[in-house]
């Protein structure tokens, strides 16, 4: 599943409007996720700030790579093999899911439409694909 040329740019450009706020984002993002799946948050061994810090690091390089993502996939099952050993599991991504659109939608308001809700939607899907590889070898 590619992204088009407009989602590509959908991404970045919402991307920008979300790095206006800092790590909001991934502080919204954790928030959520803790509140849904709370038995995931004994897995986070590091203290929140640094798990905010290289969660929006990694979607800030995810974003950069948008144009050559073939040159990311390693890098993500690197990622997806490290949270196998963290007790990660497959079952664990739609959560993870949810969590970041409704990050996106709470930090966006209303500049999160329909077509930045696909594009987003997507592009998590191919990320966590690569991920769940990493997890299954």
């Amino acid at each position: 599943m590619l992204l088009t040329m407009d989602e590509r740019n959908i991404i970045r450009l919402s991307f920008a409007q979300l790095s206006k706020g800092g790590n909001d984002f991934a502080k919204v993002f954790y928030d959520n996720l803790f509140e849904m799946a709370p038995l995931i948050k004994p897995m986070f061994k590091s203290d929140r700030d640094t798990i905010e810090k290289h969660f929006y690091e990694l979607i800030s390089f995810a974003v950069n790579e948008v144009e050559h993502f073939e040159d990311f996939k390693p890098q993500l099952r690197e990622l997806g093999k490290r949270h196998k050993e963290y007790g990660a599991q497959i079952e664990h991504f739609t959560i993870i899911k949810t969590a970041f659109m409704l990050s996106l939608q709470y930090n966006l308001k209303g500049q999160f439409d329909e077509l930045s809700e696909t594009a987003w939607s997507k592009y998590v899907d191919i990320i966590a694909q690569e991920v769940i590889e990493g997890i299954s070898t």
